[in-house]
């Protein structure tokens, strides 16, 4: 992690080796291996190479990273330790779609820690201009399609400000497919969780289909920007009136839009498939997974600074200074999170989610093999649909053949 998220957490590693590492003779360090593939591919040749001793204590890894090591002999599961320090963690306090993000096959291998969820973000001052109340963000797709053919503006033939910037890709179907209903996923193993996917899910069962008739109400007011998948610029620039990014942004958007009084931003639950659509939203992001060096004092060390991490104080300063969700929900009940909620509401919209969400753990980011190629196969396609180069069974026919061609290429080569 860099940026804002590298200083926190070397802030709290900061505060644990003042504290109860001194206490117990305990030092973390923090090294940065670079993105979340870099520090993937270095653990991995660490791995290849079968000198166990150079692996790290902890490593922090995305859905992508975790996917190849979630049955190596060197990952140490976390239900490892929970079972010989069962008061380690507070798991009652920790959402349960969080822990459900760092569990396989019934076991818990990680710990939740950068965790968050894609929200609307919305210009209000656009709204407002639009006759829109800004109160009232849309909560659906057709109440989305109906904000966006008011908020797009034209010179013409050119579109000089766009309703919306959005990209779809599996980070947003990850919550986009499974709210339409219990059992749904965007691929079969329930996103992996059960086992190593086989085929692709949403293709067969009419989910994707739904949504991208849903999808193509928006599409039809010509107001989208369908290409962007980082779309946080041109938001703030205004050339966007609305965007779905993730919670982690709050900060920023807070701080450079809102707080530098460019515009009022508000802040908004995922929208909805439709009326019909559960509440739940997909959790995203990355975790901590602890490796098995063959030292157990390491690993004693590691799982002691894990233990921190969960505490709700740690937990509120990794929330106050990335946006990404405490690992310990209980951190909402500190006085600086209720007075930051109070002065700045929408830092309570993560807690209104995990709290939505609760009945539906299952709503996940998917591991899944060939990770990249199939979001990429993903969003060609719906590019393809979007601009009206193609139909909708088209469309599906061909996610649902790249996609699974590859998930079996995949198969052949490492089974």
């Amino acid at each position: 992690m860099t940026g804002i998220a590298e200083e926190t957490l070397n802030g709290i590693v900061a505060d644990y080796n003042a504290g109860p590492g001194a206490e117990k003779q305990i030092t973390v360090t923090a090294l940065y291996q670079g993105s979340y593939d870099e520090a993937a591919t270095k653990l991995s040749a660490v791995i290849q190479s079968g000198v166990q001793e150079e692996l790290p204590d902890l490593i922090q890894l995305s859905a992508k990273g975790i996917f190849d090591m979630k049955e190596s002999p060197f990952l140490l599961p976390l239900s490892y330790m929970v079972e010989a320090d069962p008061d380690g963690l507070p798991l009652a306090d920790m959402s349960p779609n969080a822990l459900q993000y760092v569990t396989y096959q019934n076991e818990l291998i990680g710990m939740p820690f950068s965790n968050s969820t894609f929200i609307l973000y919305y210009n209000k001052d656009h709204f407002r201009a639009a006759g829109l109340d800004p109160e009232k963000p849309p909560k659906t797709l057709e109440e989305m399609a109906k904000a966006v053919e008011a908020l797009t503006v034209k010179e013409g033939n050119k579109i000089t400000r766009y309703g919306i910037g959005i990209k779809m890709r599996n980070a947003l179907l990850a919550s986009w497919i499974p709210m339409q209903g219990e059992g749904k996923y965007i691929f079969n193993e329930e996103e992996g969780r059960t086992g190593t996917p086989t085929k692709i899910a949403m293709t067969e069962d009419g989910t994707l289909a739904h949504l991208l008739t849903e999808w193509q109400k928006v599409l039809d007011t010509g107001g989208v920007e369908y290409t962007d998948a980082s779309p946080f610029e041109s938001f703030q620039t205004e050339l966007y009136s609305m965007m779905l990014a993730s919670t982690s942004s709050i900060t920023k958007a807070t701080k450079t839009i809102g707080d530098a009084g460019l515009f009022e931003v508000g802040y908004a639950a995922y929208p909805r498939v439709d009326t019909n659509s559960t509440t739940g939203s997909a959790i995203t992001g990355s975790a901590l997974y602890m490796m098995d060096r063959g030292d157990r004092d390491t690993s004693l060390g590691a799982w002691d600074f894990l233990k921190f991490i969960a505490t709700p104080e740690a937990s509120a300063k990794w929330f106050l200074g990335t946006g990404y969700y405490p690992p310990n929900l209980k951190a909402k009940e500190l006085p600086e999170i209720q007075q930051l909620i109070a002065e700045k509401p929408q830092y309570g919209l993560p807690f209104e989610i995990a709290q939505d969400s609760a009945n539906y753990p299952k709503c996940l980011e998917p591991w899944t093999p060939s990770f990249t190629d199939i979001d990429t196969v993903i969003q060609n396609e719906i590019i393809l649909f979007s601009d009206g180069t193609q139909t909708l069974e088209q469309t599906i026919e061909n996610i649902d053949t790249q996609s699974n061609q590859k998930l079996q290429d995949w198969l052949k080569a490492n089974t």
